[in-house]
């Protein structure tokens, strides 16, 4: 009964961690390819919002239209003309996407959009933004995060757990993952669907009945968001100290080489040693 009972939770687990990849990917694609246009719940910009397409559009026809719009105009698509009419006929550039990472843009603007059933629930994408986050943001949940500041509902500070690589943060605790890194691993959605529903023991324990705030939520965002950032780059300022030093030991050694050569080449007799 117990072997039963911790395959199961083992099998939750990994189902837990491979949605969380998923739904990161897509994050990121989302990022990097659709945010100039379009918004999940945010209105029109350039394209259409794209909060719930998933329930007007099949997947097939989503795959087909952002690998190829025009391709599916000139198919004489209807719902893609209208589209396209409707946009004042401006082309979507075609994207360079594989099947599986338009599945996993779906995914994401299906877990970031608004429950139509409950309007006055926030989404991830509502309760946080990379592009809107202040310095007091930040503030309030590095203060959440060291304990300095008390969560509304009692829960413990995240330190007491968690390390965190950040120079104005003491040492936390290592009972749970390092969380310098932990943006660049799960993303927003991921984050704030663990902190909403833990789904570790410890958690659970601890935040079961002390729910999170929306506004710690997306304070502590800011704070994991900032702190991710900055050892991104201080990752990137020591790997690129590295490259160079690598570059002149490996230039001191050809140099030493070379004078080797060299030296070998040199006389060394003097001319009167050859003539007596």
């Amino acid at each position: 009964m117990i072997k039963k009972y911790f395959l199961i939770t083992l099998s939750c687990f990994f189902t837990f961690i491979v949605s969380i990849n998923a739904q990161n990917q897509g994050e990121q694609l989302f990022l990097q390819k659709c945010t100039a246009c379009h918004t999940i719940g945010g209105g029109k910009l350039i394209g259409p919002d794209l909060a719930n397409v998933q329930n007007r559009r099949t997947e097939e026809w989503i795959i087909k239209f952002v690998q190829s719009s025009q391709s599916l105009i000139n198919s004489g698509d209807s719902a893609a003309i209208a589209v396209f009419d409707q946009h004042n006929k401006i082309v979507m550039p075609d994207q360079d996407l594989k099947v599986n990472e338009i599945k996993s843009i779906i995914d994401y603007i299906s877990t970031s959009s608004p429950d139509v059933n409950n309007p006055n629930k926030k989404t991830p994408v509502q309760t946080f933004s990379a592009a809107s986050i202040t310095t007091s943001d930040i503030e309030r949940g590095k203060k959440f995060f060291e304990g300095t500041s008390k969560l509304t509902n009692g829960g413990p500070s995240c330190i007491s757990c968690h390390n965190i690589d950040n120079a104005a943060v003491f040492n936390g605790g290592l009972l749970a993952k390092d969380l310098t890194t932990v943006f660049s691993r799960l993303g927003a959605v991921g984050i704030d669907a663990t902190l909403r529903n833990p789904p570790f023991p410890a958690m659970i324990n601890s935040f079961g009945s002390a729910t999170l705030t929306d506004q710690e939520i997306k304070d502590l965002l800011a704070f994991l968001y900032d702190s991710d950032q900055r050892g991104a780059l201080q990752s990137s300022s020591l790997l690129s100290q590295f490259v160079l030093l690598i570059g002149i030991i490996l230039g001191l050694n050809i140099a030493l080489v070379v004078f080797l050569f060299m030296w070998h080449r040199v006389k060394k007799y003097s001319v009167n040693f050859y003539n007596n």
